[in-house]
């Protein structure tokens, strides 16, 4: 067992941010994100009703977009709400959960850090300012958001499979598989883990002449399976969730629209498409028509979707969060949406210009602060492919799950969609701030 080596000063400056979070939250009620009903919705209907549906209980049987709502929330953070009592009006407990997810995960990146590290008060001192100047991290700590549950489940995986490889201990990848499992049921973004994960179980069942190995990596593409089966039962479709037509039409087709023609043009194209997959007799042919429609929009001006979906990659590492900052503090919206959104229509500045003094000036330091990082991360990792093998496996995989979101999350790109991986981001970047005075030491090559 390693060394805890994060100083009790550190300990008491985080403990001391996540309890004001929280105050603040159930205080003020801003941990009801616009978001969050869905969620909350689909918990009361698995209580009372035995199904996941995400929308009011309706009176007879749904048709049409209405069908959606059984497979828009996967069934892992509505069930936690369910059990949690996040139903009701204060769901204190929840949040109380979440922000010991969120020291965990913090603490547990500082510590690996510093015991291959061994940094000095000044170093610590950059640490804490690397670690609080990304606020999404303790907004959605105390939002009932499934972020910080994803967060753990995103840790374990890089640290099981980093000890998996460097030891051969079945019960490593029996966490990651688990971890694997559990992160596609919160999110329907982690789909492709699975795969990967049956992937690497078959890599290693062979190199390893262990049957065991390719039978655990198969799980999470069983229960993936199922889980499909179940939703086409209940919808006639076979899918994982309908949030991947939703996010097709509303913001990766509609964005190009929006950019080639104008908001109006937009709105009317988007409008025409439902009415087209409305009238379809059934909801599988419904789907059909919106992936059909907005596919024909991206592949008919692929130029323009490609700098579109690059933008939303970029934002991903660098947005400072206006939104979420917003949301939590109850600040007013600006006028003609979000700033990722001006960015893409060329109204940055006029939205810019609408925001207080004050709050453009915390935004622009955390937007300094979210460069530095990635600079600073990027120089982490080529500090840890001076260590030892396993070093070197965690950086790849570090860097491939955020790459790996970068690229699903696409043109949403935002500090919402980064919280989930930043705890790897902020450990790459704190290996990229050590300075001559901080050795790397061999004694914490394992994570």
């Amino acid at each position: 067992m390693e060394r805890a080596l994060v100083p009790r000063w550190v300990w008491m400056v985080l403990v001391l941010a996540h309890m004001l979070a929280l105050a603040w939250a159930l205080q003020s009620d801003h941990w009801n994100f616009p978001d969050s009903d869905r969620y909350r919705v689909a918990a009361e209907n698995l209580v009372h009703h035995g199904q996941l549906y995400a929308r009011a209980w309706p009176m007879e049987v749904p048709r049409g977009q209405a069908v959606q709502e059984f497979t828009i929330r996967p069934p892992g953070y509505p069930t936690v709400l369910a059990v949690l009592g996040g139903t009701g009006a204060y769901p204190w407990l929840v949040l109380v959960l979440q922000n010991g997810l969120s020291l965990l995960a913090l603490g547990t990146v500082l510590n690996w850090w510093a015991q291959r590290v061994r940094p000095s008060s000044k170093h610590w001192s950059g640490a804490i300012a690397l670690t609080l100047t990304f606020p999404a991290q303790l907004i959605y700590a105390n939002a009932v958001m499934s972020e910080a549950f994803l967060q753990g489940l995103l840790l374990v995986m890089v640290a099981g499979l980093t000890a998996f490889y460097r030891t051969g201990r079945l019960h490593f990848w029996i966490a990651v598989a688990g971890a694997v499992t559990l992160a596609l049921l919160l999110k329907p973004v982690c789909c492709l883990l699975a795969v990967g994960a049956g992937a690497t179980g078959i890599v290693f069942g062979w190199k390893q002449r262990r049957a065991l190995v390719f039978v655990i990596g198969m799980v999470p593409l069983l229960v993936m399976g199922v889980y499909m089966a179940w939703n086409q039962q209940r919808t006639g479709y076979f899918h994982f969730s309908s949030i991947t037509e939703i996010n097709l039409l509303h913001y990766n087709a509609a964005g190009v629209v929006r950019q080639l023609e104008g908001p109006a043009a937009e709105e009317s194209w988007v409008a025409q498409v439902l009415r087209e997959a409305d009238a379809k007799a059934d909801f599988a042919a419904r789907q059909q028509v919106i992936q059909q429609k907005s596919e024909a929009v991206l592949l008919a001006h692929p130029w323009v979707y490609a700098r579109q979906h690059l933008t939303g990659m970029v934002a991903f590492f660098l947005d400072p969060g206006r939104f979420d900052i917003s949301e939590f503090l109850g600040l007013e919206p600006l006028k003609g949406g979000g700033l990722l959104a001006q960015v893409r229509t060329g109204g940055l500045w006029g939205a810019v210009r609408q925001l207080p003094l004050g709050q453009l000036a915390a935004l622009l330091v955390v937007l300094l602060a979210n460069t530095t990082r990635v600079v600073l991360a990027a120089w982490g990792f080529c500090q840890l492919g001076r260590g030892p093998r396993e070093w070197q496996v965690a950086r790849w995989l570090a860097v491939g799950l955020l790459v790996y979101l970068a690229l699903l999350t696409g043109p949403l790109g935002a500090a919402r969609f980064l919280m989930p991986a930043w705890p790897l981001l902020l450990g790459l970047a704190l290996m990229g701030m050590r300075g001559p005075a901080a050795k790397l030491t061999a004694n914490g090559a394992s994570l």
